[in-house]
This record gives C-alpha cells, structure tokens and sequence, in this order.
C-alpha cells in the first residue's frame, strides 16, 4: 500500500453524500488502514465521515491517477482511518482518459450546432458540430451526467478539425475546461473511473 498511498500526494475521498467530498493529507500508513487529515472539511462536512461510512478514494501520484472504494474505520474531529481495500487488484490506476459520455449538454448558444459529444474526461471533452465554433471564445457550458450530477463552467475550444463525411461537412472541436470548481472536476473525475470500471468488467464477464 505504501506504493500506491503515499504522503505529499494529491488525494481527494467522495463520502456516500457527494457534496462533502474533500482534500486529504495522508498522516500514517498501516498494515490495515491508512490515517489521513481532512484539512479542509466544515464541521458540517464531517457529519458524512462517520465511522463505517463507504467512502471513494482518488488521487494522483507518479504513476498516474489511482482510485478505490472503502470504509472509514474510525473518526476523531478531522482526522480519520480508511481501510485497505483486501484485493489490491480493485485498486484502480490510470492516467487521465476520455470515456464515452452519457448524459447531455448544455452549450450557450450552441446547442442547435451540436451534432454529438464524442467522448469527455475530467479535463475536456470533445464534440462534433455542424459550423466550428471560435477558438477566441469561453462558452458557458453545463453538463448533465447520468448519477443526476450537473457541472457547471466554462469551455475553450483547443482544436477545430474540419471533417468531410457522407453526410456532409462537420467540425470536431476539442476544449478544455474553465473556471471549473473543485468539487465539479471531483465528479468528473468519478464518473469517468465509473465509466472505464464499468466497460473492464463488461469485458471481463463480471
């Protein structure tokens, strides 16, 4: 675990009551759970870390992103104990990837343009339209995904591709997330965890 859970990493942990989710500084790492420092949860936030709560954990390191599911053991104030997941093997690390969206969008002044949205990640996502969109311009933009979770900010267009099909000229734009929040790219960031679990368990007949 000491490999995959390190001090100094940037780690967020998704309580079952997605709007508490947080930051954490991992304080101790043990045989079977891991002591970590919520630094920035409210009081009210720590209403959702009560011991035996289900919690998901992700973060970043230097092999990428990892992600797991598990349950806080005990909580005094800030300062909680997460279990080790028993099978490392459902300890999930990638870098950052598109998945196939599922959801919808919501794009100022667009959405009559919007042909489909080829795929998204927690930090773009890439859409096909009917006339190219301007690569000057931040587009207000909301993002309906299938958990009932809305994201709200804006996206720059990166890339315009023109693309030629049987049915005619479209445009492939790719965009990068702005002025996103915190807790907005957290669920992006699950979702798309969710999405590639989901098709390796699909693929692996579990």
């Amino acid at each position: 675990m000491r490999e995959i859970i390190k001090k100094g990493h940037d780690y967020r942990i998704i309580p079952e009551n997605f709007e508490s989710a947080t930051i954490f500084e991992v304080k101790n790492i043990n045989e079977n759970d891991f002591e970590i420092t919520l630094t920035k949860a409210t009081d009210k936030e720590l209403n959702d870390y009560k011991e035996g709560t289900n919690v998901e954990i992700f973060g970043s390191g230097t092999e990428g992103l990892i992600f797991f599911e598990s349950k806080i053991n005990h909580q005094n104030g800030k300062n909680i104990k997460v279990s080790i997941p028993e099978n490392y093997s459902s300890i999930q690390r990638r870098e950052y990837s598109r998945v196939k969206f599922m959801g919808d969008i919501n794009l100022e002044g667009e959405n009559d343009n919007i042909v489909s949205v080829e795929d998204i990640s927690a930090g773009g996502l890439k859409l096909i339209t009917r006339k190219p969109l301007d690569a000057t311009k931040n587009y207000k933009i909301t993002i309906n995904l299938i958990n009932n979770l809305s994201i709200h900010c804006t996206l720059h267009p990166i890339r315009i591709e023109e693309q030629e099909t049987p049915k005619g000229k479209f445009y492939a734009i790719s965009g990068c997330y702005k002025d996103i929040s915190s807790i907005d790219r957290i669920a992006l960031v699950q979702y798309s965890f969710k999405v590639l679990m989901e098709a390796e368990n699909r693929e692996n007949g579990r």
